[in-house]
């Protein structure tokens, strides 16, 4: 089984962590699994760079890539999240750069993959597509918020301030996604889900509602995050030994869909508990993070430090107002940290309410400060849902489960021409059965 995972970065953010964590477990398979990114300069045999000015040398081809990047994102310059169009200024090269494989799984691609590339890479290789965010099947942005149109057509988009009549670049992005999207055949794209949330959103897109939907959770490596004496862990970090820890990360500290602005304000409903502190992690502005009632840890990307994190916090806290299947909840549950959060997308899928956490209804501070004052008080209850985080995320969401669910899926797309064992095949697919969801319009 040979498989090439394909990424605008294998390094940076949420969904190239996922990617790589299942590449992997993919490979303590035995699976032959690469990546292919076209931003990074890592040395690791199995990564693949690729370069728009092949055969210009690599690093002319990633300087060029970042400046194509810059200049796609310009048009959008008004709107303060995340917004991509279908096209790639740097990517068309994408398709004839790829080994050949037995299946290709599109990750986290955006500015990278030019849509019009799919049906010939799909007539060429059975393709899956994680989705990581919802950019996949809208018309540019990758969280919809409460905004409906990507269902039927977008337009007078609410994230583009440049947006102000029905025929906007919204509705074309979208119209041109459907177009590509009706010349693949279904049998050779099959769209992963890491959340039912996310899965039933694309069901309603006009773009993937035609398409075989599975769901198959993200994975971590439960012996990488894996409690740790909370006095050492805040040893390690310099944080006080009798303080009472709320913890916060997020690749984008500042992102609103991240909420950290309602945990703010659930945070001044708890100044009266003792010792009280906010511990946060991530890149962005922290203007507002300042005095004695808050620590900054800047950004971590050391798989260590961020478990000696989770270990330190009595609770961690995510207060998105909408996310597919964030990888630190994860990461805090295979660390003994109970999770409080809103019950909004995947989170409320991971958090079992009142026995690996507590969830609070989507957007209340009020009722989040409650959730948070109800754990921070209770020792005894804190310590049950640690050992529950634990054994759930060893149950349900271990790196080597997600591998064996993705190779069931490849073995079951590439078919007997790929050389798998059909037995080992056989038997991956009734793991699949048996352990996942599986969708389909």
């Amino acid at each position: 089984m040979n498989v090439i995972h394909v990424c605008t970065t294998a390094d940076q953010g949420g969904a190239a962590k996922a990617a790589r964590r299942l590449h992997n477990g993919l490979v303590a398979m035995g699976v032959r699994s690469r990546i292919m990114e076209a931003l990074g300069s890592s040395d690791d045999e199995d990564v693949l760079h690729y370069n728009p000015l092949a055969p210009a040398p690599a690093a002319l081809g990633r300087t060029f890539f970042r400046i194509a990047r810059r200049w796609q994102r310009f048009s959008f310059r008004n709107t303060k999240r995340h917004f991509t169009p279908e096209w790639s200024i740097a990517g068309w090269r994408l398709a004839s750069q790829l080994p050949t494989c037995d299946a290709v799984n599109l990750h986290w691609v955006a500015d990278f993959l030019d849509y019009r590339a799919l049906p010939a890479m799909a007539a060429k290789t059975p393709l899956v597509w994680t989705l990581h965010d919802m950019n996949t099947f809208t018309g540019g942005c990758h969280y919809t918020g409460s905004c409906e149109r990507f269902t039927e057509r977008c337009s007078c988009c609410p994230q583009l301030s440049v947006s102000y009549h029905n025929a906007d670049i919204t509705r074309r992005i979208l119209d041109r996604k459907r177009r590509i999207f009706a010349r693949i055949p279904r049998s050779r794209l099959t769209l992963v889900c890491p959340s039912r949330w996310i899965a039933g959103e694309a069901g309603r897109s006009s773009v993937c509602q035609n398409f075989d939907i599975r769901i198959i959770p993200n994975g971590l490596d439960t012996r990488q995050f894996a409690p740790m004496e909370q006095a050492e862990a805040r040893r390690r970090l310099g944080l006080p030994s009798d303080a009472r820890i709320i913890l916060f990360v997020s690749d984008l500290v500042d992102d609103r869909r991240k909420g950290l602005a309602l945990l703010l304000e659930a945070f001044d409903f708890l100044r009266n508990i003792p010792r009280l502190m906010l511990v946060t992690m991530g890149r962005g502005d922290t203007s507002l993070l300042t005095g004695p009632f808050f620590r900054h840890l800047g950004t971590v990307h050391d798989a260590d430090r961020l478990r000696a994190a989770y270990s330190a916090a009595d609770i961690f806290a995510v207060p998105s107002l909408q996310d597919n299947l964030p990888n630190t909840i994860l990461e805090s549950m295979a660390c003994g940290t109970p999770v409080v959060g809103f019950s909004v997308g995947g989170i409320r899928e991971v958090i079992v309410d009142g026995q690996t956490g507590l969830l609070a209804p989507a957007g209340d501070s009020n009722a989040l400060a409650v959730s948070l004052r109800c754990l921070l008080e209770n020792s005894q209850k804190r310590q049950a849902f640690s050992g529950e985080s634990r054994l759930r995320i060893e149950r349900e969401y271990s790196v080597e489960l997600q591998a064996e669910r993705y190779f069931a899926l490849y073995s079951e797309l590439a078919g007997p021409t790929s050389g798998v064992n059909p037995h080992k095949a056989r038997l991956a697919a009734n793991l699949e059965e048996r352990r996942t969801g599986h969708v389909s319009s």
